[in-house]
């Protein structure tokens, strides 16, 4: 009698993700998280529309004020500070299902017998969860709507860097939440590592922001911090390519472990051998300081002129900074001027001079604190300002030319006065009710 034959590869890929997608949906954690969501993101919304019409209140009537309203800063972001707590708290309970459950039912035996890779296997699972992710914009959908509706402005290049690292963001705590049930044997177990992960990395970012050294390199390489530079509207290249990275780590560990036919050393080794790649492509990808300044002001960039003067510097231009880390004014320096001449000039070096003082003041032994000392072609200068109308001068004039600042228009911004209340039950009921209803009908088996 002869064999059946064997389904094509192609064939057998999309009935598995339809059975991926089929087991997701009559998942209860994933309606209960869009639930959740659409009542946090409805909060944020509402009181970041409340705010920013209180203070549009008074920008309305000075033009100067006007200028800092920004919808992105105002609405937009904290808005979706609703889904950083979900895709950090409640993301991976619905991920750790993908590989969890068919650990527990012992179906994971059979599909590794397929003739599918355990590569192959992880990519339909987390294309699965990438598609039902989409849901889950659902209510940042609406926000948009009805912020449009409500007369306020969306300006779609800073809006679509925030969706974007939303999901850079989601796809990492996906596959990390994949390894934590990868490497675990209970899914209450696989929860409580792939919390860890996000928690950790949220407390790393909060411990690093006033300390120098291995904790500002940890705090910039933290998901956290990553995250906060796409809500800037600044696309950087290094931090697109270490969330990738990571992903890409978490992706490759869990195919490693559940790949059937090797042992625990051999599976131990190949995953030092992967982190050892990930700090160094980690490394490399943190060098780099190409971005693109998607933001409407342009709050990133140069005056055109400065740019271009700063770009044609053919010798090293050295920094040296005489103030601690937690000092407010090295804050300032380095968010503001400095971070945008690591992007301009193409040779920068900057060093963080070793200072006894630890107040916010210089120590009266110290009289250098708080200098900062400019050093190109032989030439030499000091401030002790931190501001960009100093700073620059002074770059120009150790480098012996002349900029004549191009007319730039100003950011007129975009005050607003509105209440968003008429759209609250959107939110807080229309929306769960139609994730009960839909996780009420995939029970029954109707998927």
């Amino acid at each position: 009698m002869p064999l059946p034959e064997r389904p094509p590869r192609g064939r057998l890929a999309r009935c598995l993700l339809a059975q991926e997608l089929r087991s997701l949906l009559v998942s209860p954690a994933l309606w209960l998280m869009l639930g959740i969501v659409s009542i946090l993101v409805g909060y944020s919304f509402l009181q970041a529309v409340a705010l920013y019409s209180q203070a549009s209140r008074t920008a309305l009537s000075f033009p100067e004020l006007a200028r800092g309203m920004n919808p992105l800063d105002g609405i937009f972001v904290p808005t979706f500070g609703a889904y950083y707590l979900s895709e950090s708290l409640l993301l991976p309970f619905v991920a750790i299902r993908l590989i969890g459950l068919d650990k527990e039912s012992g179906a994971l035996k059979l599909l590794l017998q397929l003739p599918l890779s355990p590569l192959a296997l992880c990519g339909i699972k987390i294309s699965a969860m990438g598609l039902l992710w989409l849901l889950t914009l659902l209510p940042a959908a609406l926000v948009l709507l009805f912020w449009h509706n409500l007369g306020g402005h969306i300006f779609l290049p800073e809006t679509a860097m925030l969706f974007a690292g939303h999901g850079l963001f989601s796809l990492t705590v996906v596959a990390i939440g994949m390894f934590a049930a990868a490497i675990t044997d209970s899914l209450p177990t696989a929860a409580m590592l792939s919390l860890a992960v996000t928690l950790g990395s949220w407390v790393l970012d909060f411990a690093a922001g006033s300390q120098g050294g291995i904790m500002a390199l940890l705090g910039r390489i933290s998901l956290t911090g990553m995250l906060r530079q796409f809500e800037t509207g600044l696309l950087s290249f290094s931090h697109v390519a270490a969330f990738l990275c990571m992903a890409l780590f978490f992706f490759l560990l869990t195919a490693l472990w559940l790949h059937p036919g090797r042992g625990p050393a051999s599976r131990a080794g190949l995953s030092l051998l992967l982190l050892v790649v990930l700090a160094i492509l980690l490394a490399g990808a943190m060098q780099s300081h190409r971005a693109l300044d998607l933001t409407e002001n342009r709050r990133h960039s140069l005056n055109p002129a400065d740019s271009r003067a700063l770009r044609h510097l053919q010798d090293t231009l050295t920094i040296t900074i005489h103030l601690n880390p937690e000092d407010s004014r090295l804050q300032d320096l380095e968010h503001g001027i400095l971070a945008k001449l690591r992007r301009t000039v193409p040779r920068l070096v900057v060093r963080y001079a070793r200072t006894e003082s630890n107040g916010l003041f210089a120590a009266s032994g110290d009289k250098k604190y708080g200098l900062i000392e400019y050093d190109y072609n032989g030439r030499h200068d000091a401030s002790y300002s931190n501001s960009a109308r100093e700073i620059l001068p002074i770059i120009y004039r150790l480098a012996g030319i002349r900029v004549v600042q191009e007319p730039v228009p100003l950011y007129r911004g975009y005050p607003l006065v509105a209440d968003a209340s008429a759209y609250r039950w959107w939110f807080y009921l229309v929306i769960p009710l139609f994730c009960l209803a839909l996780g009420i009908y995939g029970r029954q088996g109707r998927w």
